[in-house]
């Protein structure tokens, strides 16, 4: 295969890849939804992470953390992608895609890049040359999986987590910032975030909203994950203090912070591993799903018994309040073994959802209706 060298980094040509060519039955047959909601396989690929659906084409780019992007279309809109091709490989830690202006945005490990190519111009392009768009970004693996979005502000949005399980934070470790898409203007949005892999924006009010994972080693019961609600930009949720709303982290219980913390808005089961975090905006769910979120639980990997594997749903009342928490789709953790780990969530046009699953390799979709 020809292969180019830029940058240290091996790019490919672009790998068109068969779509669902693996039967996945074994693992939708196990997937409980409510009623009327249908899952299927859209593509399957590696270890895929974030996903970040195209505008106004639809093609759909997928992160990972072993080094590859891959896009994916479905030209003529059955819900099975027709194309899956491999864009580049051997990048650091490729795990956050975003788009804006149909420029791609890539998170890596050690910085932030772009694609200045329109990233739906040609599907057989690959990914290069990728330009560093804000750079030193502490490059351990920790934690160091980024996650990254354009919110409403046309502010490009990163998460920096904590390279720890339980520390001191430093400059650019445990938050999410802002900048400017050529990476001028950065500053920090949330500070005190032990690792987020999910945010999203409220529908109606604008509003910031993500998940935040708790720290090991105090129990498989504590402390909770979260889920936070950003109203002033540069407030601190608590970390290496308190995780969920009041619960003393190990080594921390008799300090406390130098300012005000803001308590989560919500609490999950410690160690289900909330990562993907998608508000619905679109009209194919039932009208009662309008500006409610969904969220990706990953699984436990370290309880003595195993947690997550599924799908939340998160109820939100008109003044966009979080009200209350319910399973949506559940059944990837049967008799203890895991058979799937969602890991993040998008709305496609018309209003399905899009699941990634770096366990199973597989993007599914779920609809409603069709």
């Amino acid at each position: 295969m020809l292969k180019y060298l830029l940058y240290g980094v091996t790019v490919s040509m672009a790998l068109s890849m068969p779509a669902a060519a693996t039967d996945f039955s074994a693992v939708l047959d196990k997937v409980q939804l409510p009623e009327g909601f249908k899952i299927s396989v859209f593509a399957e690929m590696p270890k895929p992470r974030a996903i970040e659906v195209g505008k106004p084409n639809g093609v759909v780019f997928v992160g990972s953390r072993h080094g590859h992007i891959y896009s994916m279309i479905d030209s003529n809109r059955d819900g099975v992608a027709d194309e899956v091709s491999e864009r580049v490989s051997g990048l650091n830690v490729p795990n956050g895609v975003a788009m804006q202006d149909a420029i791609l945005f890539v998170g890596l490990q050690d910085k932030i890049t772009n694609w200045p190519v329109p990233a739906e111009f040609d599907s057989a392009l690959p990914l290069q040359p990728l330009l560093p768009v804000f750079e030193g970004l502490k490059n351990e693996f920790l934690h160091g999986w980024r996650y990254i979005g354009f919110g409403p502000d046309r502010k490009l949005y990163v998460s920096l987590g904590a390279p720890c399980n339980i520390c001191d934070l430093e400059e650019l470790t445990g938050k999410i910032i802002r900048m400017n898409p050529d990476g001028s203007q950065m500053e920090v949005v949330a500070d005190g975030v032990r690792n987020s892999v999910g945010f999203d924006w409220h529908p109606k009010t604008g509003e910031l909203w993500f998940t935040d994972n708790g720290a090991d080693g105090m129990g498989d019961d504590t402390p909770p994950d979260e889920l936070n609600r950003v109203r002033t930009a540069g407030q601190n949720f608590g970390f290496p203090y308190v995780g969920g709303k009041s619960t003393k982290l190990t080594g921390y219980e008799d300090k406390e912070p130098a300012g005000e913390i803001v308590p989560a808005e919500m609490e999950f089961q410690a160690h289900t591993a909330n990562l993907g975090i998608e508000f619905y905006d679109g009209s194919m769910f039932p009208d009662e799903y309008k500006n409610d979120a969904f969220v990706a639980q990953h699984g436990s990997w370290n309880r003595t018994e195993p947690v997550g594997y599924r799908i939340m749903r998160i109820r939100f009342d008109a003044d966009g309040n979080a009200v209350g928490k319910e399973v949506f789709a559940d059944g990837w953790l049967s008799d203890g073994a895991a058979v799937g780990r969602p890991v993040d969530i998008e709305e496609m046009a018309d209003g399905s959802l899009l699941v990634s699953d770096d366990f199973a390799n597989v993007i599914y979709r779920i609809s409603y209706g069709d």
